[in-house]
C-alpha cells in the first residue's frame, strides 16, 4: 500500500512517501507533485524516502516527469533518505546521477 503526506516549509514543498509505489497510486501523486511545482511558492520540491519499501516503472517514470517539471520551472528536485533496497533500483535505472541524493542539513 502506498501513502504520502506532503508538507511546506517557507518556500519547500517535503513529500513523505511511505510503502510501496506502484503503477496503480501513480495518477494522482502524479497530478499532486505537478501541482506542487507549478505552486509559485515553491522553489524546491524534497522527496522523502525514508518509508518507501519499492517503486516500479511507473514510479521511476514520475521520478522522471518531476524532475523534468522542476527544471522547467527553474526549481530544483532533491530526493532524501533513500533506502538500500530503493538505492538498488535507482543504480539498475541509471538514475543515481539524476537526482540530488543529499541527506537533510
Amino acid at each position: 500500500m502506498f501513502q504520502y503526506e506532503i508538507k511546506r516549509e517557507n518556500d519547500k514543498a517535503i513529500v513523505l512517501l511511505n510503502g510501496s509505489l506502484s503503477l496503480k497510486d501513480t495518477p494522482k501523486f502524479r497530478a499532486d507533485l505537478k501541482e506542487q511545482i507549478d505552486t509559485e511558492a515553491i522553489k524546491e520540491l524534497v522527496l522523502d524516502f525514508k518509508n518507501l519499501s519499492y517503486l516500479d516503472s511507473s514510479g521511476i517514470g514520475i521520478l522522471l516527469h518531476t524532475y523534468s517539471w522542476t527544471k522547467e520551472k527553474k526549481k530544483q528536485v532533491r530526493i532524501i533518505h533513500l533506502s538500500p533496497e530503493v538505492r538498488t533500483i535507482f543504480a539498475v535505472a541509471n538514475l543515481l546521477d539524476i537526482f540530488q541524493l543529499k541527506e537533510p542539513t
